[in-house]
């Protein structure tokens, strides 16, 4: 049983930013990329859950970078699961050379049945025997948004039809390309960005237009997406 699953990758010119490193982005979007295959050598793929009505719900997700490879560099993009609860479960993830760390990573997950829009048990799903290994690659946890955001209007983005994937709906790493597009790429590379969380509250579809709004927490800028009637999309905290 393949409890922690490493792939070692080199940093393809299309995973890079405008600094010629692995863009923000795309460190989540590696992390998501190999969790699907380890999660069907562990017997709870896409494809497995498929097959009981059930899929894969990413609640919330985060990354902490010490440093972003550059192009063409190699590196080692790994991924190992705790032990699940009964409704949720966590997924750790990290990006090293060598002895030499990377990128931290983690998301919260649920599974959702598609025919009744309800959440599912979690921990029925894994291999009978499954003992998670007890590396943690980030300690704390997650972020507790404010319900009353408030906050200063920001900018505004309009969902394409590049955002949207095999279920619909706007694609998780979509919304994380989507608000990195809100800056110019100089503004984007300055901020140097060490931390980045994201909190999925409720899809969104192609002709959507989100209404980002900000504030200051202590030293991080929260960010929160709405749709025209108020329903909020997402939140995103950013250091």
């Amino acid at each position: 049983m393949i409890t922690k699953y490493d792939v070692p990758m080199i940093v393809y010119p299309s995973r890079t930013d405008s600094s010629a490193r692995l863009s923000v982005p795309d460190c989540f979007s590696l992390f998501m990329d190999i969790a699907a295959p380890h999660a069907a050598l562990l017997g709870c793929g896409t494809d497995d859950l498929a097959k009981k009505d059930l899929f894969w719900l990413t609640v919330k997700s985060k990354v902490k970078i010490l440093r972003r490879p550059y192009m063409n560099e190699e590196m080692v993009v790994s991924t190992w699961p705790r032990m699940p609860e009964e409704t949720r479960c966590l997924r750790e993830y990290s990006i090293t050379q060598g002895d030499k760390t990377l990128v931290l990573g983690k998301t919260l997950w649920a599974v959702m049945n598609m025919k009744t829009g309800k959440l599912s048990r979690v921990d029925e799903l894994y291999p009978e025997g499954f003992q998670a290994i007890p590396d943690i690659a980030i300690e704390e946890d997650f972020t507790k948004f404010d319900r009353d955001f408030g906050g200063e209007p920001f900018a505004t983005y309009t969902v394409r039809s590049t955002d949207i994937d095999f279920g619909g709906h706007m694609n998780n790493i979509a919304y994380i390309r989507a608000f990195a597009s809100l800056f110019g790429a100089k503004e984007w590379q300055e901020l140097k960005i060490s931390e980045m969380e994201i909190a999925y509250k409720s899809p969104c579809f192609e002709g959507n237009v989100l209404q980002f709004n900000k504030k200051t927490v202590g030293d991080h800028t929260h960010f929160c997406a709405t749709l025209p009637d108020g329903k909020v999309v997402l939140y995103i905290s950013m250091k």
